[in-house]
């Protein structure tokens, strides 16, 4: 069982490490993609926004960025060999939680329309494919991605989850969800 909570300054120092480590499979999946170095975690601490993590030792992550108000999913990204467990399920369910309680009602990403651990993940979690003009906040991700040359691995898309509080003014503080290798437990302090 894996918990998903906020990042402490300890397992910051990790997530270079999980980032690079998933990005291995695009690696595979594209040949060399010529991305510079992962950010560090504490480079991402130090932007607007929230980190979960799931595991101690971190397992695997999430960086939302605020954008002016606007909550953006920056990455998620799971150690590959702890992959289809339901961490990175985990992980977005605890976004979406923690993004209520903040009083968010939707979340964003950028992501590749056909990279199967991406859009279509992201679609069967309730994400729906936006289509131009995208938001003012998601304009300056979309510079950001062509100086990376992301596209040329493939076709990007921006995506957006409409948040359900079902009735509820605050997210559950712990839930559970079960994958077919494992449970995960969820708990936002």
């Amino acid at each position: 069982m894996s918990l998903i909570r906020s990042a402490t300054a300890l397992d910051l120092a990790q997530l270079a490490a999980v980032e690079d480590a998933a990005d291995g499979l695009f690696e595979e999946r594209f040949g060399p993609t010529g991305w510079p170095p992962s950010d560090t975690g504490e480079d991402r601490a130090a932007e607007p926004g929230f980190i979960l993590v799931a595991g101690d030792p971190v397992l695997g992550f999430a960086h939302v960025l605020d954008l002016d108000g606007h909550w953006h999913l920056d990455q998620v990204a799971v150690l590959p060999e702890h992959g289809r467990r339901g961490i990175g399920s985990a992980l977005l369910e605890a976004v979406h939680a923690e993004v209520l309680a903040r009083e968010g009602t939707e979340v964003t990403l950028t992501t590749y329309a056909d990279v199967p651990w991406n859009a279509p993940f992201y679609a069967r979690h309730g994400y729906a494919v936006l289509h131009p003009p995208l938001p003012p906040h998601l304009r300056s991700s979309g510079v950001a991605e062509e100086a990376l040359g992301m596209s040329r691995h493939g076709e990007r898309v921006a995506m957006r989850a409409r948040l359900d509080r079902r009735g509820s003014q605050r997210a559950p503080a712990e839930a559970k969800t079960t994958s077919g290798q494992g449970e995960v437990a969820i708990h936002r302090r």
